[in-house]
C-alpha cells in the first residue's frame, strides 16, 4: 500500500470516527471515569407498566447500537494506532504480509486470511 493509499484510508478513519462521535452523542453521554465508554441516555416517559416497558425495550435498542459503535470506535482507534505505528497490514498472528486486497475490502483487518480461518 502507497503512503497516498495509507493517508486517504486514515483520512477515510477519522472521517468514520467523527461521525460515530457524532451518532453517540445523540443517543448517549461519555463516561467521565472511563475514556471511549458511553452510557445510554433514555427518556423518562411516564411511570405506568406500559411506560416502563417501552423504556426498557428503548434502553435495550439503544444499548447496542452504543456497544457496536463503541466497537467500530475501538477497532477504528486501533487501525489508525497501527498505521502510524508502521504495523498496519502485517498480521498479529503469523507476522506476515496481509494481501492488499483484503485490507482494501476490510481495512481494519489485523489477521491474513489463512490466520482468519
Amino acid at each position: 500500500m502507497t503512503k497516498d493509499e495509507l493517508q486517504k484510508l486514515l483520512n477515510s478513519l477519522n472521517n468514520r470516527l467523527k461521525d460515530i462521535d457524532f451518532e453517540l452523542s445523540k443517543i448517549a453521554s461519555e463516561n467521565p471515569a472511563v475514556r471511549g465508554d458511553f452510557n445510554v441516555v433514555v427518556e423518562d416517559i411516564g411511570s405506568s407498566q406500559e411506560d416502563t416497558a417501552q423504556e426498557a425495550g428503548e434502553l435495550d435498542r439503544q444499548q447496542a447500537l452504543v456497544d457496536a459503535l463503541e466497537k467500530e470506535r475501538k477497532e477504528i482507534m486501533r487501525t489508525t494506532e497501527r498505521i502510524k505505528g508502521g504495523t498496519y497490514g502485517k498480521c498479529e498472528k503469523c507476522s506476515s504480509d496481509i494481501s492488499l486486497a483484503r485490507l482494501r475490502a476490510v481495512p481494519i483487518a489485523t489477521l491474513c486470511i489463512s490466520c482468519a480461518k
